[in-house]
């Protein structure tokens, strides 16, 4: 599966993309692990927690907007 620049794969759901960030930061943790996968695994995990909070900023907004008016017609969320 290719993998978006921001982390995200096509059509991936949030709660993927954070079950993948766990999976890294164990990796991570796991001292066998090399200084360039060490690095590579880093990338990855810092590009899921940007698409995450991302993603998790647009949603904090379509509830505010929920709270103010009742209505979400205007924005535009990502929610893949």
């Amino acid at each position: 599966m290719t993998r978006a620049k921001d982390g995200q794969q096509p059509g991936e759901r949030f709660e993927d993309q954070l079950e993948r960030l766990e999976t890294i930061v164990a990796r991570l943790e796991d001292d066998s692990v090399g200084l360039e996968q060490a690095l590579d695994l880093f990338e990855q995990g810092m590009a899921l927690a940007k698409s995450c909070r991302t993603r998790l900023e647009a949603v904090e907004q379509r509830v505010s907007r929920l709270l103010e008016d009742g209505t979400t017609e205007d924005l535009e969320v990502e929610t893949s």
